[in-house]
């Protein structure tokens, strides 16, 4: 391109001086002298000048040329040929100067480089529209790939395909509408088959807890179906029945999934023996599951207490408090803090948290905690020098505890 617009420069401006040759009257003669002078326009200027055009006037000027002065100056940047020279400067000389470049290449070329480059920057209508139709496809390719997938978890009796089966729907599941759509296919009674079969090995069945739960969480239409199904019930009896450790804790989590925030399924629960249960849990020997248990209940009566006002209804008659009160429950939560050992601070942690919304209603059971209690704080002041906040909620929870026992223990005497 530079090549180009310096050829239209130079015919410019040789049209320009040839019109201007053929149109100005000779009439003066520019007489030189050693300083530069203007040369007006239309004067004849006698060969053997020094000629310069002035940038910063955009005037033509000349002057003698001095054998002793450098032929260069600041201001001095484009020569301009005298008018004898101009005229010898022909159609033909141009000519050849066009033929001489070679237009296929350098400028032209990297033109369409830079052509090519901008264009792949911007997509067209067509791709963009394709764009988003396959945005809009998602949903079917979802719907089609959960077809699939019952279809494959109903025809195979492999537990290697069962497992990646499982693996792939506990993914697809997390998505809302696709747990929706998967409770409309009837799916969650294909797993609850896969669940209750005696030919489902271990591995199996804690996937398929894990898939449930996927399905549950957090998704109001679909808990709504599974408390429908009776599905409740049927945890409870597994809960009850189950004498695999690994397979009780994922069922506790799967019951978790179904129960919060839905005060329905709780009622269910309760209505059903799930307070009951709760607490024979407590008294097994799984302090992973015990935890669990304590965790999952002790999230529930917080959820009612720090529930809008405008859901309160929904929760007035959900007792689970009480009614774990009436099984058993103090006296099995402070069996059950005396076994911990004190290394095993996540545990001894969490089942403190949870005895502080029994404090009034279990006191005459824990008031026989307050030599434990006491240990346990003594234990993590220690452990506690640089204000970790781990240990320092823990303190705090144990000193509410111990005030408000010994505060009971003198009312009572």
């Amino acid at each position: 391109m530079k090549k180009l617009f310096f050829i239209y420069f130079l015919i410019l401006n040789l049209s320009t001086v040839a019109q201007q040759s053929e149109n100005s009257e000779n009439t003066e003669e520019f007489v030189p002298t050693n300083e530069w002078q203007i040369v007006k326009e239309g004067q004849k200027i006698p060969p053997g000048l020094h000629i310069r055009l002035n940038l910063e006037t955009g005037l033509r000027e000349a002057k003698l040329i001095d054998n002793n002065e450098q032929q260069s100056s600041s201001n001095s940047i484009i020569p301009v040929p005298t008018e004898t020279t101009q005229e010898e400067i022909s159609r033909h000389s141009l000519e050849q100067a066009f033929a001489n470049l070679d237009l296929s290449k350098d400028d032209v070329k990297t033109d369409k480089t830079h052509e090519e480059e901008i264009r792949k920057q911007f997509r067209s209508y067509e791709e963009l529209k394709k764009d988003f139709e396959s945005i809009n496809m998602k949903i079917q390719t979802d719907q089609e790939i959960l077809i699939n997938l019952i279809d494959q978890l109903n025809k195979t009796d492999n537990n290697d395909n069962r497992k990646t089966i499982l693996t792939d729907l506990e993914y697809y599941l997390h998505q809302y509408d696709n747990a929706i759509l998967f409770s409309d296919l009837n799916g969650l009674d294909l797993l609850i088959d896969l669940l209750n079969s005696t030919n489902t090995n271990a591995e199996i069945r804690s996937l398929v807890n894990l898939v449930l739960g996927a399905a549950f969480q957090g998704n109001p239409k679909v808990q709504l179906k599974a408390l429908q199904r009776g599905y409740i019930q049927y945890f409870l009896h597994l809960l009850n029945t189950e004498t695999d450790d690994n397979i009780i804790l994922r069922l506790l989590f799967t019951l978790s999934t179904l129960l919060r925030s839905f005060p329905q399924a709780q009622k269910n629960f309760l209505k059903h023996g799930g307070a009951e249960l709760m607490v024979k849990i407590l008294n097994q020997t799984n302090n992973k599951i015990v935890v669990r248990a304590l965790t999952l209940m002790n999230d529930l009566i917080i959820e009612k207490e720090q529930v809008m006002d405008n859901k309160q209804d929904a929760y007035k008659d959900i007792h689970i408090l009480n009614q774990l009160v009436d099984y058993g429950w103090c006296a099995s939560i402070s069996t059950r803090l005396t076994l911990f050992d004190t290394d095993n601070f996540d545990h001894i942690e969490k089942i403190i948290h949870a005895m502080i919304p029994f404090i009034d209603i279990c006191h005459r059971d824990f008031i026989h905690l307050i030599p434990t209690l006491d240990k346990f704080h003594k234990i993590y002041i220690k452990n506690n020098l640089n204000n970790d906040s781990i240990y320092t909620d823990m303190l705090n929870n144990i000193h509410i505890i111990l005030t408000k026992l010994r505060q009971r223990s003198s009312d009572d005497l």
